[in-house]
């Protein structure tokens, strides 16, 4: 867990809000083969650890913490294609069965040392005197039933399954049936989980939009005067100020002929042909070697394996440029050409870890 420390004592050094996604989960019910009941204490020690490296980091507080009940923590399996928060989770539950109670007020109840009763119906924080009919609810509502799934796709009876997943509200085609188990697990517990809600509803609650973070980002960030115009404009994240980019990575073209440049805005507003200063990490007020002009071919917005080509986008957005990566180097900023030489300044790139581990 080497790496992923030196990722987080990164992120609380640089002041960057912390979720956490537990990946590869499946791999506790096919390879491992644990019980439900010690896959939970292996995810929960997994969440303790994670806790403990942020508190061992200088300059943090309760506020940091990340639990599966807060809402900052996901569960995920990429290679099955699912994730879900227990917010989520319970939603499952709130819709499928009609429940009178909120998914936020359910979820809270599915993590830590709180039992469901099965016969009397409900949680406890203690097990009852007759023990074992309590069953840990993280156990109870959703690994169980995710390893009843697992246990009947891979035992391959096909009139189980069917009748499993029409209790579900799961339907597949004849011809899915006849897939190999993996794909076919693939494809049930994409219908199961369905898109991940969870995981944009925890990014959307526990980190900051880009106006909210704005002046946090820019004071920690921007190495010009803060009582600027410009520095006024990243503050505000103001799409009508003075354009400021901060590109944060280059992606090689498919033909190797250029890079494509992503980067953040903080203000102002990018368009298709605008002509901009390219101000490299080493360029400094007074000094322009590290700095050159350039025009913008093309932006998109980037989604990994897709782009969307746009003629513009404002502040607060991230894009992919075309035409700008002649004289960058691995970082730079990109402001327009109406502002003043006295005014430039570039905006500090993360210090992240980039050495092997």
């Amino acid at each position: 867990m080497s790496g992923t420390e030196r990722v987080i004592r990164a992120a609380v050094r640089e002041g960057l809000g912390i979720t956490l996604v537990i990946n590869k989960v499946d791999r506790l019910i096919l390879e491992l083969k644990l019980p439900p009941e010690d896959a939970y204490i292996k995810l929960k020690h997994t969440v303790e650890e994670v806790n403990n490296t942020i508190a061992t980091c200088p300059h943090t507080d309760a506020s940091m913490r990340v639990s599966p009940e807060l809402g900052n923590v996901c569960f995920a399996s990429a290679s099955f294609g699912w994730c879900f928060s227990l917010e989520s989770f319970a939603a499952r539950y709130v819709d499928t069965w009609q429940m009178p109670v909120a998914p936020k007020e359910l979820a809270r109840r599915l993590w830590g040392d709180v039992y469901y009763h099965a016969e009397r119906r409900t949680f406890m924080r203690r097990r009852a005197p007759d023990g074992k009919q309590a069953v840990r609810s993280f156990v109870h509502f959703v690994l169980e039933p995710l390893y009843k799934i697992f246990a009947q796709v891979v035992g391959e009876d096909e009139p189980q399954l069917r009748t499993t997943l029409n209790a579900l509200g799961i339907r597949l085609r004849k011809a899915d049936y006849a897939m190999n188990a993996r794909d076919l697990l693939r494809r049930v517990l994409c219908h199961f989980f369905g898109p991940p809600t969870g995981l944009v509803d925890m990014c959307v609650a526990h980190i900051k939009s880009p106006a909210a973070n704005a002046r946090a980002k820019t004071e920690h960030l921007y190495t010009g005067q803060m009582d600027g115009a410009t520095a006024v404009a990243m503050r505000t994240c103001d799409a009508d100020g003075p354009l400021v980019v901060s590109v944060a990575k280059q992606y090689p073209s498919s033909d190797a002929s250029q890079f494509y440049v992503l980067g953040r805005i903080f203000s102002g507003h990018i368009s298709v042909g605008q002509k901009v200063r390219v101000l490299g990490e080493a360029y400094a007020p007074g000094d322009d070697e590290d700095m050159a002009l350039a025009t913008v071919s093309d932006a998109w917005v980037y989604c990994s394996r897709y782009r969307i080509p746009v003629s513009g986008l404002g502040a607060g957005s991230w894009v992919l440029l075309s035409g700008v990566d002649a004289s960058i180097a691995k970082t730079a900023t990109i402001v327009d050409t109406s502002v003043a030489e006295a005014e430039l300044a570039i905006v500090r790139p993360l210090q992240l870890p980039a050495d092997a581990v």
